[in-house]
């Protein structure tokens, strides 16, 4: 009987390992665009799509969150902002508000390294913000 229950407790340690072991990341960035400017460290990839469709130039980090997928979760962001997320069959549901007003909520499907930019909410000045999505592979 104690060898059945080790065996059987060895193979929930397994299942658990292997069920963490295969979880993937999702990382969350505010960056506000600007008409001229620099582009911030890390931010490159993400400021090369910006400028082919786009009509800003440069790229800043404003703040910068992660989870674990599945996201089921709600991240806070400087300026008030909240990003809440669903998984919802195989795409994830995005709604993002700035204090109690709601700016978006959509689905997305996030292909592995790859980033998905939603948004284009007032950054103040001529500027936006705009919010980069990136699951890990």
């Amino acid at each position: 009987m104690k060898t059945l229950a080790a065996t059987f407790a060895a193979v929930l340690l397994l299942v658990a390992s292997a069920a963490g072991a295969a979880q993937q990341m999702l990382d969350v960035r505010l960056v506000k665009l600007t008409s001229r400017g620099s582009v911030s460290p890390g931010l490159e990839n993400v400021a090369a799509i910006i400028q082919r469709n786009l009509p800003y130039a440069g790229c800043t980090l404003v703040d910068q969150k992660g989870c674990l997928m599945p996201a089921n979760a709600t991240l806070a962001f400087k300026g008030g902002y909240q990003v809440i997320f669903k998984t919802l069959d195989g795409n994830l549901g995005v709604t993002i508000m700035k204090g109690r007003k709601l700016l978006l909520s959509t689905a997305a499907t996030l292909p592995d390294n790859t980033p998905v930019i939603l948004g284009g909410f007032d950054g103040g000045s001529s500027s936006k913000h705009v919010f980069v999505l990136l699951k890990s592979p």
